[in-house]
């Protein structure tokens, strides 16, 4: 198998195990309302682990990769 096709199959294989920003958007915002939840009932231990997996998704949602795995899919799409 040439190098290329050997690049171009991992690639794919990468793409295609990653989550979107989108998909990390919407499980930070889920994370941040079980925060609000787990405050408003007097859980602040609960309410910190939320907010760590939160902050931890904002951040892997603002990354490069899923931006890139975004575009891919888009212009898939087209």
């Amino acid at each position: 198998m040439k190098k290329q096709n050997k690049l171009a199959v991992l690639s794919v294989l990468i793409l295609s195990g990653c989550v979107s920003s989108a998909d990390l958007e919407r499980q930070a915002n889920h994370h941040a309302k079980a925060r609000d939840y787990y405050e408003s009932i007097g859980q602040p231990e609960a309410a910190r682990q939320e907010a760590k997996a939160a902050n931890e998704a904002w951040e892997d949602a603002s990354g490069l990769l899923p931006l890139l795995i975004e575009l891919f899919i888009l212009s898939k799409e087209k």
